[in-house]
This record gives C-alpha cells, structure tokens and sequence, in this order.
C-alpha cells in the first residue's frame, strides 16, 4: 500500500521530471471558471453553492503529464487541491489507455487528505468516443470512519460523448458505481449518472448538466452550469 506523504511525493517528482524534459516535447495549458455547484460522483462538495475552479495542465510528448487543480468549498475559505500525476498512451488508432494518480489535499484539514490510483481505457471514433476506468483508494489515515477504522473505497465508472457535427456541441453522459468509504448509501452499493451537453466558442466552453446519485440526503439531483475559460 502505497501512503499519502509517499504518494504525494512520487506525483512531484514526476511533475519535476516534467518540468527539466525539453522544452519543444512539452505542452502547458490551463483553465479558470465557476460551477453552479461542485459536483464530485454525484454529491455536493459546495454545500449546493458557486465555486470556484481552476486548473494547470503539463503534457510531455512521451505521454506522461501532471495537473494541478482547485476548487473553492462554499465554506468561507475551505478549499480542495488535486496534485495529479499520470501516464496516457495510444494502443490502436482507436483505442488507448490512461494511468494515473491523484493527491487529494484540503488545506485547512489535513487529516482528510488522501490518495487514489486511476485506470482508464479509452476508445474513440469519428465524433464519438467512450471510456471505462476503475478507481481504488487504499486505507489510509484520511479514510478513518467514526470509530477510527482506515477504509478503502472502489469506484467503477463509464462515459460517452458525441460532438455534434459542424456544431460546437458535444452531448456527454456518464455512470458511476461506488463501494468503500465513499459508499454514502446505508445498505451499500452508491450510483450516481449525469447527462448533459457543452458548447465550446474558444476560448470560452459553456456546459449544462443533470447530476445525481442514490446516495442518502436530500441533496441527489441537481442542474449544474458551468463557465470555463481555456488557454
């Protein structure tokens, strides 16, 4: 089991290793905008309130790439930073695959920080594609329930999208199955699904989307807008 201050520093160095490749065999790009509501796997993260988010992206040409993003809570000045650091490769013409590792950090909680490993498989056609990933996150000390218990949490998920031609639309819809720590369903076994559409006028993307989950709250289903702005 790899822990949360070895994970953390095994995303660094290769965002380090990132940085000191050749300039002409790398990419930076990045993003700034608003969410209606911040929306992780079907629950709310902002209390149901705007937040803010923003994200860094460096690819190197090998296929390797780090981001760094960040949200606002709705909490007054809680926020959440995700240090991610990943492999992505091409199989066929069709068909490729994504690995990665993701640090979730909240800065005024430490205690909640936690680590999750990623595996996407990929698969695009013409205007549509679709994607399949399993996520796990071990035991560790951000995953502790009420009685103090470190807990893991699996996470299954899928999606498709379709980019409308000649049109800057793109329909998108995703599934989700979740067991673990973040299992929120008092029998086990949490579902969440949104399905919604984008329409990119660069550097400007506009998106709607109806999220929910079974999860137990009164809080399961929302219609989500969001405003990017892209560089």
């Amino acid at each position: 089991m790899m822990t949360r201050p070895l994970a953390c520093r095994c995303a660094c160095t290769l965002l380090a290793a990132l940085l000191a490749c050749p300039a002409t065999a790398q990419s930076v790009s990045g993003e700034v905008g608003v969410v209606s509501d911040y929306r992780f796997r079907g629950g709310t993260l902002s209390d149901g309130h705007p937040a803010a988010q923003a994200s860094l992206t460096l690819e190197h040409d090998s296929g390797l790439y780090g981001n760094l993003w960040g949200s606002t809570l709705g909490h007054g000045s809680q926020t959440e930073i995700d240090l991610t650091a990943g492999y992505e490769a091409e199989l066929s013409k069709i068909v490729s695959m994504d690995l990665f590792a993701t640090y979730y950090a909240y800065p005024s909680d430490g205690s909640a920080n936690y680590f999750e490993a990623t595996a996407v498989m990929k698969a695009a056609r013409g205007p549509a594609s679709a994607s399949l990933g399993v996520s796990f996150i071990p035991p560790q000390r951000g995953t502790r329930d009420e009685i103090g218990r470190k807990r893991g949490n699996s996470y299954v998920f899928g999606a498709v999208e379709y980019e409308v031609p000649k049109s800057p639309v793109t329909l998108k819809a995703g599934l989700g199955y979740e067991r673990g720590w973040f299992d929120e369903v008092e029998h086990g076994g949490k579902r969440d699904w949104s399905v919604g559409a984008e329409v990119a006028f660069a550097p400007a993307k506009a998106g709607l989307a109806y999220v929910g989950s079974n999860a137990d709250g009164g809080d399961r289903h929302a219609l989500i807008a969001s405003l990017f702005l892209a560089w």
